[in-house]
């Protein structure tokens, strides 16, 4: 939050005013986020990488991060639970005991492992990932977690259409998109799916949603929201982008949220927990 004065709505609650939507949204001071550089740096990561032994503490979970898919950036934010931060603590307080949940964007896995911990026995994981980098490691990880769910593991984007897509691919792992890309960015071609057509394929019809997708969440938010009618709970992070020629603010994407039938049940910044009314 951004000063005393300012506040996330209360569950029930609308978004904000369009007029104070900006001011919402800022999470932290400049000094915590100074802060943050600091023990969150690359130094920080290889020293952690060294003591720990590549096996880190997240939110009472340890994760192995071995891999190189983990930079010393990630694995220090990963140490001081700043990694998916806000993310993860909501879906530890909505998520226990569900029996489906699928994750769009679960990257390296980090918070695919906080919902495989909460769920019940014999629940249906779902995890989409667009990045082809990331998809082995995040099979190893996931599976050897998980024996008593069934777990469906997607190579995909997820957008409004199914063939393929270009997807960024940024030199920090969690942010790959699908926008254009910058001078110091590739870009590679991979399969893109629909939400809708994620659900046919793995037979899911009532479930709890997890999205950071970098702001292809308005494929489904605002181009199907139908295929949200059997989604009970849903963690979502929210992002600016644009529809076409169109801008698209989160203040929009919250918005569209409570047209598809959610109810805030708490948010950090573009961060939403969301019930059914």
């Amino acid at each position: 939050m951004n000063g005393a004065t300012r506040r996330s709505p209360r569950a029930g609650e609308n978004p904000p005013p369009k007029s104070t939507a900006h001011n919402e949204l800022v999470t932290a001071s400049p000094l915590k986020l100074r802060l943050a550089e600091i023990i969150a740096s690359d130094k920080s990561g290889r020293i952690l990488g060294v003591l720990s032994r590549k096996r880190v503490r997240h939110h009472g979970l340890w994760i192995d991060v071995r891999s190189n898919d983990f930079s010393p950036r990630v694995r220090a934010q990963i140490f001081w639970g700043m990694y998916e931060g806000a993310e993860t603590r909501m879906i530890r307080g909505l998520l226990r005991g569900s029996t489906c949940v699928v994750e769009l964007g679960s990257s390296l896995g980090v918070t695919t492992a906080h919902v495989v911990d909460l769920m019940a026995p014999g629940g249906h994981l779902v995890c989409v990932e667009a990045n082809p980098h990331l998809v082995p490691g995040l099979c190893e990880r996931i599976r050897s977690r998980s024996a008593t769910l069934q777990v469906d593991i997607i190579h995909a984007a997820v957008t409004n259409h199914c063939g393929t897509t270009a997807l960024t691919l940024s030199p920090q792992t969690a942010s790959s998109r699908l926008v254009a890309a910058a001078p110091n960015e590739a870009t590679v071609q991979v399969p893109a799916l629909t939400l809708r057509e994620i659900l046919r394929r793995t037979g899911v019809a009532e479930f709890d949603l997890i999205s950071d997708i970098e702001g292809a969440e308005t494929a489904f938010l605002l181009q199907d929201p139908g295929v949200l009618g059997g989604c009970r709970r849903a963690v979502i992070e929210l992002h600016d982008t644009t529809v076409g020629s169109n801008k698209v603010s989160v203040y929009d994407l919250m918005q569209a949220t409570v047209a598809a039938g959610f109810q805030l049940a708490s948010r950090h910044g573009p961060v939403l927990a969301l019930t059914r009314s």
